[in-house]
């Protein structure tokens, strides 16, 4: 004699509020058809609090399996929508629950989907839970796009830095408003995001939820970068990646934000750099073109930079040069032109009212204009049906990641000009013994391209250039 067929409960508990079902509502629901029906119920799995909108769902991917491989029969819902509100994604799981031989039954909405008038109706079921996804996803846009439009952020989570009130929105928190606007004007100064998080901890501040804190609740790098990145604190909000201003207070001015992201996105390239105690980390490659990287070598074990493909490569012998020679030849180039930036920058005129384009700045914004009139000709003949989709996907994302870059450019142009070296050289001389060496390491990539070195005996040869002249070469 046959055994009982072996059931397995799948549970969803709704992130709509309205529909919003306790677990154990539907399990007890569950278990009562089961008992009704003669089957065996072998595993109760569920998924709370996630929308039926996406189908990876860990639960979701552990039936499925359960039917596949044979170790249950059924699965038993407490409504058809609990597994899935796709109409797509409820067609590919009955069709996978019914090539295995197995089959999906509902506690509540009892269908004999053997026949076609019941496979009829669970349809009509499942697109009336598709219906009904979409008109909560529809609410939900309309009410985001209205807050947008208003100037707020599209929910009312917490913001560090920022209190919150129904009646007044959000507004600088007196404690930790200061506090943000200080990480900003200490990561401009120069600090790494490394000794933010230190000083952060020492503080009496945590970060709010939603940021991403870690388990212990202390400041991190990725939450610290998190919030300097959304743009909260300058008084943006974000809506579809995109940056726009908002109707909230900022604590820190645009200019300084700017400066920012300018900041981050020279550092972004070399981030690992940040940490290091080495002076010219990022800053520097080999003759050969290869990057160098700074550590305690040789049977000495002093500190030198290494050229990276002499090293792993083997393309050139050598490859090794001691810190000290290149970051003497740094200090002595900046020395040299102190005086020549300091007698330049007397001689210059007074500034004009309003400050001229820069023929670099012109360039740059005449290339995003026609990067924005070639996106929207791609739209156009998508639209047209003159290009395939996954030709306007790809050209659309290479645009845009022109777009980005010329915008980054736009935004180092900008700080470069802000604080031209005349303003830097001589703040950095007479302070050099003084300052942290991700300090000086920030302001040396303000001023000059990486220093290019070729290794040798009795002595290399190491070239350096200012951001304003060509990248150094060596013949």
């Amino acid at each position: 004699m046959a055994g009982k067929p072996k059931a397995v409960l799948y549970l969803r508990q709704s992130v709509a509020r309205e529909e919003s079902i306790s677990l154990e509502l539907q399990e007890t629901a569950g278990r009562a058809y089961a008992k009704q029906q003669g089957y065996q119920v072998v595993a109760v799995e569920s998924d709370p609090g996630i929308s039926g909108r996406t189908w990876k769902r860990p639960a979701v991917v552990r039936v499925m399996a359960m039917i596949e491989d044979g170790s249950a029969d059924v699965i038993v819902l407490w409504k058809w929508s609990r597994l899935s509100r796709s109409r797509l994604d409820w067609a590919v799981a009955a069709d996978r629950v019914e090539t295995a031989g197995g089959r999906i039954e509902s506690a509540t909405e009892p269908l004999d989907v053997s026949t076609s008038t019941g496979r009829l109706a669970r349809g009509m079921l499942t697109e009336f839970a598709a219906f009904e996804s979409e008109r909560i996803g529809d609410v939900w846009k309309e009410s985001h796009a209205r807050r947008v439009n208003q100037g707020l952020p599209a929910n009312g989570k917490p913001r560090f830095g920022y209190q919150y009130t129904r009646a007044d929105g959000f507004a600088p928190d007196p404690v930790s408003g200061p506090v943000l606007a200080e990480m900003y004007r200490r990561y401009n100064s120069g600090q790494s995001v490394y000794s933010l998080v230190q000083w952060a901890n020492e503080g009496p501040t945590r970060p709010v939820t939603g940021y991403g804190p870690s388990g212990d609740g202390l400041w991190s790098a990725r939450t610290i970068r998190r919030i300097l990145d959304q743009g909260f604190g300058a008084g943006y909000i974000t809506r579809h990646g995109e940056r726009i201003p908002g109707a909230h207070q900022p604590v820190i001015t645009t200019e300084e934000f700017e400066e920012y992201l300018a900041r981050r996105e020279t550092r972004r390239v070399s981030r690992r750099s940040e940490r290091s105690e080495y002076l010219l980390s990022g800053l520097i490659r080999c003759a050969c073109g290869s990057t160098m990287n700074a550590g305690l070598f040789g049977s000495g074990r002093t500190a030198k930079y290494r050229c990276k493909a002499a090293n792993e490569k083997r393309a050139h012998t050598g490859g090794y040069v001691a810190t000290t020679v290149v970051e003497d030849a740094v200090l002595e180039w900046l020395r040299g032109i102190a005086d020549d930036i300091t007698q330049a920058a007397q001689d210059l005129p007074a500034p004009p009212t309003k400050t001229p384009v820069t023929n670099r700045e012109a360039v740059l914004r005449r290339k995003l204009v026609k990067l924005g009139a070639r996106m929207d000709n791609l739209t156009l003949k998508l639209v047209d049906g003159t290009i395939p989709q996954d030709s306007y996907e790809r050209l659309r994302d290479q645009t845009k990641t022109e777009m980005a870059t010329t915008e980054a450019q736009l935004r180092n142009l900008a700080v470069s000009e802000a604080k031209p070296p005349a303003a830097i050289v001589p703040d950095l001389l007479a302070n050099w013994d003084i300052l942290p060496v991700a300090v000086r390491r920030d302001m040396l990539s303000r001023l000059i391209h990486p220093v290019l070195v070729k290794p040798g005996r009795p002595r290399s040869m190491v070239a350096v250039a200012g951001l304003w002249e060509d990248p150094p070469s060596i013949s």
